[in-house]
């Protein structure tokens, strides 16, 4: 009598063809992440000004100059965000400007493909007295820092004060100036997240295996006003009286 031969465990079959299921997920998995890699940042925000703050001006040739005098708080505001001097000047790879500032004067000046913003003080108060209204915070950038792009001024990113943030992620930091038609400033910031990692596979609070994931390009904007041409150095705005009690 010839024995019969044992069929297959149906589980094993089963059991096996889950095991390709999950190879063949893995693999799908990290060729989309490293096809979204390939594609360059992921985007939050516009790298364009708002439609909100009004259109921007162009020119035939190269960027329109951004040269003049303008006033901080920002008149519209979307996201602002940046950081504080340090020795009255500005840490490098920062934007000149940051949150809840007092009430400034913003001086921009362009010359031989330099830039040069600085900002001080404006004092409102009779009863105050402060050299920040004469003191000048300044920086500025080479022809090789900042480029015309599509119209408006790039500063190309540097890395962010206080280096990496938490799980190793790096964070440079630059910033977009356009002049729109009604003589404001846009000022555009443009924060790029580095060396995020993400997971292939969670579960029940945890991760198993890393990927690198795409940079975060994030984008806030403000609008600054137009007070002078910035030709020459504008008036100090102090309002402080000598022995002034009244504010």
């Amino acid at each position: 009598m010839t024995q019969a031969l044992a069929s297959p465990s149906h589980s094993g079959i089963r059991t096996s063809h889950r095991r390709v299921q999950r190879t063949c997920w893995t693999a799908v998995s990290a060729m989309c992440c490293l096809a979204l890699a390939a594609c360059g940042p992921e985007v939050k925000g516009s790298p364009k000004p708002p439609p909100a703050f009004g259109a921007v001006q162009s020119s035939w040739f190269g960027c329109p100059s951004l040269q003049g005098v303008y006033v901080w708080p920002p008149l519209e505001a979307s996201g602002v965000h940046g950081p504080r001097p340090v020795n009255h000047r500005w840490e490098q790879g920062s934007l000149p400007f940051y949150v809840n500032a007092p009430e400034m004067q913003v001086w921009v000046q362009q010359l031989r493909g330099e830039i040069t913003l600085r900002t001080r003080t404006i004092n409102r108060a009779r009863n105050v007295r402060s050299s920040l209204t004469r003191q000048w915070s300044l920086v500025t950038y080479s022809g090789a820092q900042a480029r015309c792009s599509s119209g408006m001024l790039d500063v190309a990113p540097q890395e962010a004060p206080g280096g990496k943030h938490a799980g190793g992620t790096g964070v440079l930091q630059g910033f977009r100036l356009a002049l729109l038609k009604d003589g404001a400033l846009a000022v555009g910031t443009r924060t790029l997240s580095t060396g995020n990692k993400g997971s292939y596979f969670s579960w029940g609070g945890q991760s198993y295996g890393s990927y690198h994931a795409p940079d975060v390009e994030t984008w806030t904007w403000l609008k600054l006003a137009r007070t002078a041409a910035g030709d020459s150095e504008p008036a100090v705005m102090d309002a402080y009286v000598p022995g002034a009690t009244a504010p």
